[in-house]
């Protein structure tokens, strides 16, 4: 998006989704990439856009995301997969997931 951004600033850029999700701190990378770049950014569901998936298919242009007809979207709160850590390491993850669903709640 930044290279597409350089190249042309002015044509719109389209990102194609079709993805089951991945990582909160990429994703949230690329969201804050979609609004950082001067083109409005077209987000396109082809099939399932599912967890941090559904979080970049919000980042698109208001008026510029599309989920086709037999595209599937579903969006979850986050989760920790650290439960089994000693505790102080387990309080601190809990605060970090906490700061993030804040910062995914205000978008």
């Amino acid at each position: 998006m930044v290279y597409l951004s350089i190249e042309d600033g002015i044509s719109d850029i389209f990102l194609f989704i079709n993805s089951p999700g991945g990582w909160l701190i990429s994703g949230m990378a690329i969201f804050d990439t979609m609004q950082t770049v001067t083109p409005d950014i077209y987000t396109i569901c082809l099939g399932i856009a599912a967890s941090m998936a559904s979080f970049i298919l919000l980042g698109g242009e208001p008026t510029k995301r599309i989920a086709f007809p037999h595209a599937r979207i579903m969006l979850h709160q986050p989760a920790s997969a650290y439960y089994r850590a000693r505790t102080p390491e387990f309080l601190l993850e809990v605060e970090e997931l906490h700061k993030v669903c804040e910062m995914i709640t205000v978008v």
